[in-house]
């Protein structure tokens, strides 16, 4: 099999997990405020939360391209596929800790219980904790890529 079509469908493959899964957890996490439906501040809380995952999808799924074409081209295809599945399971786990932390933090930084004030639909919060989430994401997502791509075993060139 040619290996950018290899390397497409397990992007692909653990892209709709990463996701699938992440909304799932998401939705269990904002059933809390679902009474019976959930509102429009609790709706765009939780879209931004997949905005954040997305954001963090697409910086990871960049290096487990590099990683993947890497690993195949010195014929490792299990280091290859190791690297992919563990690159995506550190960003939803870090997504989920990231998204779980910074609501925290919004919720101390603001006067009012955010529980209690997405449940009464306060739009201005949640499109407060919306911003502070995307545009954290557009910040730390490379950084932490960086630090994962030092794991990649490139080979050292000499030094002059």
């Amino acid at each position: 099999m040619n290996t950018g079509l290899l390397n497409l469908l397990v992007l692909m493959v653990l892209g709709i997990g990463y996701m699938f899964g992440f909304i799932k957890m998401q939705q269990r996490f904002f059933a809390k405020f679902s009474n019976p439906t959930k509102n429009q501040a609790v709706l765009i809380v939780f879209i931004s939360s997949l905005f954040m995952a997305g954001i963090n999808l697409y910086h990871v799924a960049d290096l487990t391209n590099q990683a993947f074409t890497f690993f195949v081209s010195n014929n490792q295809l299990s280091s290859a596929i190791t690297y992919a599945v563990g690159y995506f399971a550190g960003m939803w786990v870090f997504s989920l800790i990231f998204f779980r932390l910074s609501y925290l933090v919004v919720g101390m930084l603001t006067h009012e219980n955010e529980d209690v004030e997405l449940t009464k639909n306060n739009v201005e919060l949640a499109w407060t904790h919306a911003v502070i989430l995307i545009v954290l994401a557009f910040v730390i997502a490379p950084a932490l890529i960086n630090i994962a791509a030092g794991f990649i075993p490139y080979p050292k060139f000499p030094s002059v």
